[in-house]
């Protein structure tokens, strides 16, 4: 019994030292052309922006301004998972429009980042985290006149 456990060791010994197994060996260089498949694509970003402006006045003298710069960023992980990034870089302030347009010393700038992050695994049925700021002025809990 014993000598047929040697043979049958010995056997597969041999066996794994002259057989050629082909198996997979990862790419780990992000320089190479076989790269298009990895978490960090480039080729799966995208990115674009936009800008708007507005200004209003009121017939009690009162005005304001607002610009705002977005940069939209796109990102598919694969089709069913996306992450969505905006970053707002907002400009507002305040102005008196009674005899003529002045400026007031209130001009504030800030950056309002969003994200969400969507996973779709059937056309039925998605999940999406969403982290957004904005201030709203005519919800009853908000008694602040600055528009953020």
């Amino acid at each position: 019994m014993k000598r047929v456990y040697i043979t049958i060791m010995l056997t597969l010994v041999t066996i794994a030292l002259f057989a050629r197994f082909d198996l997979p060996k990862p790419d780990l260089n992000p320089f190479s052309s076989g790269s298009m498949n990895d978490l960090l694509n480039p080729n799966r970003l995208k990115m674009t922006h936009s800008m708007g402006f507005q200004a209003g006045t009121s017939s009690h003298g009162g005005g304001y301004y607002l610009s705002r710069y977005t940069n939209h960023i796109k990102y598919e992980f694969n089709p069913r998972l996306t992450l969505d990034l905006n970053l707002n870089f907002i400009n507002y302030g305040t102005a008196s429009t009674r005899n003529s347009v002045q400026f007031n010393d209130d001009n504030k700038s800030r950056i309002l980042p969003e994200f969400s992050l969507s996973y779709k695994p059937t056309d039925s049925l998605s999940f999406q985290i969403r982290f957004q700021q904005y201030h709203d002025r005519y919800h009853p809990q908000n008694h602040s006149s600055s528009p953020w």
